[in-house]
């Protein structure tokens, strides 16, 4: 990676998820204008309530249930009303003011009409999603990088301080906790001796496709090659990636490749999906190894498909993220593998 392409990146901030539920068609338009901020900061974007990085409620719509949860009800026809257990919530989550009675005292509020709260709250998210952010900018470095980085041990260190470790021989990877963003931009990339495999034990444990789905997941960067576009694709293996960061649009583009393999035009067909999502989908999917264009390289199928088999119609099937305790959802075997379970995050009692 040349120092321009760096210096290039380094100026990239990362795309972060925000769901939003109970509020009011003309409440979301507001506050998603309010989102909006100089550059420098991480870019907020809003999306389905169970795929976001954070969460911010209407407190006006809360309601404390007999069991000690928080129930929320629906603020758009089409929304469900939700069910949240506080102590099994692994994300932020803020409130907008006002609350509907004072039962319940959450962490983090905020006032709906004020730009600087809002702004505030958000800032409090981004110390609190730390590692998403150390993630994306390690993610960014591993797949600008590229084959440069095969078949390596490096140590990543900043004004004398080792930061990350990415093990590349045998797919693993660990950050220094707390670790900042800024420091990990700067921050020299060292190679170490042949058979130098240990990670620290005090450091948090990732893998490199984590960090490079980290990275295409939250950035604008068209990053699918291009062989993907004209090329049949092919189901590989389970995705080398937490099962908490499938979405349901992914969910589908694996369990259409599992049973048969198609181009990105027969995806579209037989998925209802617009194109650029699915390009997007397969971008993670591709980094996390899931995907290939190599035939050989290909799982069998694993549900054959007939032509009495319908095809799926479209995206809105129940999740298979079941395993998430802040909201219940029903099983659908839609992918192809066992997943791995959800990381626990951790605390995020210090400054970012």
């Amino acid at each position: 990676m040349t120092a321009e392409t760096h210096t290039h990146l380094a100026a990239e901030q990362p795309i972060l998820w925000l769901g939003m539920s109970g509020f009011a068609p003309q409440q979301r338009a507001v506050l998603e204008a309010s989102l909006t901020r100089s550059s420098g900061f991480p870019c907020w974007r809003t999306c389905t309530f169970g795929d976001a990085d954070a969460w911010w409620v209407n407190g006006a719509k809360v309601n404390l249930a007999p069991d000690g949860n928080l129930k929320v009800a629906p603020g758009l026809p089409t929304e469900r009303g939700l069910k949240l257990n506080l102590s099994e919530v692994d994300r932020p989550i803020a409130f907008a003011l006002p609350l509907a009675g004072d039962d319940f005292e959450p962490r983090y509020t905020f006032d709906p009409v004020s730009e600087p709260s809002i702004h505030a709250v958000l800032l409090q998210f981004e110390t609190w999603l730390w590692l998403t952010r150390a993630e994306f900018v390690l993610g960014a470095q591993v797949v600008h990088r590229g084959a440069e980085l095969r078949r390596g041990v490096y140590q990543v260190s900043h004004s004398g301080r080792l930061l990350a470790v990415l093990d590349f021989e045998q797919g693993k990877a660990a950050l220094l906790p707390r670790v900042h963003p800024v420091d990990l931009w700067e921050a020299q990339w060292d190679r170490r001796p042949i058979g130098a495999h240990d990670l620290p034990e005090s450091f948090v444990q990732v893998t490199p496709a984590q960090l490079a789905w980290a990275y295409v997941r939250r950035t604008d960067r068209d990053m699918l090659p291009p062989r993907y576009r004209s090329e049949t694709v092919y189901y590989r293996r389970a995705p080398g990636v937490p099962m908490r960061w499938l979405r349901d649009p992914q969910l589908m583009l694996l369990r259409e490749l599992a049973s048969e393999p198609a181009t990105l035009d027969g995806l579209r067909q037989r998925t209802g999906m617009p194109l650029d999502q699915i390009e997007h989908d397969l971008t993670c999917l591709y980094y996390a190894g899931a995907v290939t264009t190599t035939q050989a390289k290909a799982a069998a199928p694993l549900v054959a498909r007939h032509d009495s088999q319908p095809h799926t119609s479209g995206p809105g099937w129940d999740s298979l993220l079941r395993n998430d305790a802040h909201v219940h959802y029903e099983q659908d075997l839609t992918a192809p593998a066992q997943l791995e379970h959800r990381r626990k995050a951790p605390p995020a009692s210090d400054s970012v």
